[in-house]
């Protein structure tokens, strides 16, 4: 696994096990700057709490994710490409998962040798045509 694959994959499973967790959620906003953006169905969140403010909707307080498929590439300066596909349940709507496809751009985090932040991120619902 090349590094930028590991960095991914460590980064897919505490965001995501982060994110279902909704008294922990909060926490995601130390991977957030104030530069970083958020595009979530369309409607953009700039700065780190205006993106946890997105992120903890009441809809989502009892949410579980299922990762179906998380890859990467290396991208300039040092960053890393992360597109993720998967299952969304909903309050223990497990009958009626929400498929969404992700991507999140990190960036090395200045000052924190080997950290990362979330330059850019983007999640959309896929809807059955």
């Amino acid at each position: 696994m090349t590094d930028y694959q590991s960095i991914a994959s460590t980064f897919v499973q505490h965001y995501y096990v982060t994110f279902d967790n909704s008294i922990a959620r909060p926490g995601l906003a130390s991977l957030y700057r104030e530069e970083s953006i958020l595009v979530w169905e369309n409607q953009q969140h700039k700065g780190a709490e205006n993106i946890i403010t997105a992120l903890n909707r009441p809809e989502f307080k009892n949410v579980k994710t299922v990762i179906t498929t998380a890859d990467a590439t290396p991208a300039p300066e040092s960053g890393v490409l992360v597109a993720v596909t998967g299952r969304l349940c909903v309050d223990d709507n497990y009958d009626k998962p929400i498929v969404f496809a992700s991507t999140f751009l990190l960036q090395l985090n200045p000052g924190q040798p080997g950290g990362y932040f979330i330059y850019s991120q983007t999640f959309r619902v896929i809807v059955d045509i």
